[in-house]
């Protein structure tokens, strides 16, 4: 099953030259993409995600070997020049889309760096990858995320809801590349979660989040927010801690649970316009969440 998905991976890769050649002119293709068609117009969370597929069947002579070369090297090329990375483009950032009098012209004209990309992608190659920590791309793209941390210890996340999202996103990935649990951002970042957590064990957000740009609790706990702030704060403890007991406790109690929040979008498309709805997400965080809590506990 495992190979079957992966050869379909492989078939999937890039190889056309999209829009993010005008901006990358010297790089080749090797980035996937969000949709089974797309040919040409990958984005860095898919193909991150793909690499993490395909990593430990990588050896010097495999055709996975070619097709994993090819990715890493798009997707450094794709960094941006203040460190971070954005979803389909590179260095289009300009502050001065904000200001062009069109609705939602920051998220549709603009793809400036993202916490969540920056911060998976950190993860990847940290805990993928033999590329070393001092790495120049590593090491700047750390410095982005510890720089646009907000205030009050959290991260804002572009394509998902939200803050837990994005503070899940940075976390693990600063963890993965070196920042040692103790650092100042790791810990602001721990006792806004556990600050943020709900007397039943778990966590949720509303999408106002993204409206108000600051968080705003859904006012009951969700799955997938759960999940999320449960793997950060599991990867900056070496011991359960009660917040992390009472979530996995959550998890555990509710991993059947369907009603509303069942379906509550925790996509974002662009803020106060359309958000998603992955249908996949209550089963793909809670799972990982729970191994990594068994990897590292039990």
């Amino acid at each position: 099953m495992i190979k079957h998905a992966n050869d379909y991976l492989l078939s999937r890769q890039h190889y056309l030259y999209g829009d993010w050649s005008i901006h990358n002119p010297t790089s080749t293709p090797g980035g996937w993409g969000f949709s089974d068609e797309n040919t040409m117009n990958p984005d860095m969370d898919d193909t991150t995600a793909t690499l993490r597929s395909i990593t430990n069947l990588v050896s010097n002579e495999s055709v996975y070997r070619q097709t994993w070369d090819r990715g890493i090297k798009w997707t450094l090329s794709m960094q941006n020049d203040d460190g971070g990375w954005a979803a389909f483009e590179k260095n289009v950032d300009k502050k001065i889309v904000s200001l062009i009098p069109i609705e939602g012209a920051k998220y549709l004209l603009a793809d400036p760096s993202s916490a969540d990309l920056t911060g998976r992608t950190l993860e990847y190659f940290g805990e993928f990858t033999n590329m070393a920590k001092q790495h120049n791309a590593i090491k700047k793209a750390m410095n982005w995320l510890i720089k646009n941390q907000e205030k009050d210890g959290s991260w804002y996340g572009r394509w998902g809801i939200c803050y837990i999202y994005g503070t899940w996103a940075a976390v693990t990935g600063l963890i993965a590349t070196g920042v040692q649990p103790t650092h100042g951002a790791i810990q602001k970042a721990v006792k806004w979660l556990n600050t943020i957590q709900n007397q039943d064990g778990g966590w949720g957000e509303s999408c106002y989040s993204d409206i108000n740009q600051t968080y705003t609790p859904l006012g009951t706990s969700t799955i997938t927010d759960t999940a999320w702030a449960l793997d950060t704060l599991i990867s900056t403890s070496e011991a359960p801690t009660p917040e992390i007991q009472a979530g996995i406790k959550f998890l555990l109690d509710h991993s059947d649970k369907k009603d509303w929040t069942s379906s509550n979008p925790k996509g974002q498309g662009m803020a106060g316009g359309f958000y998603i709805h992955y249908h996949s997400y209550r089963y793909i965080f809670p799972l990982l969440t729970l191994s990594h809590y068994q990897n590292k506990y039990l």
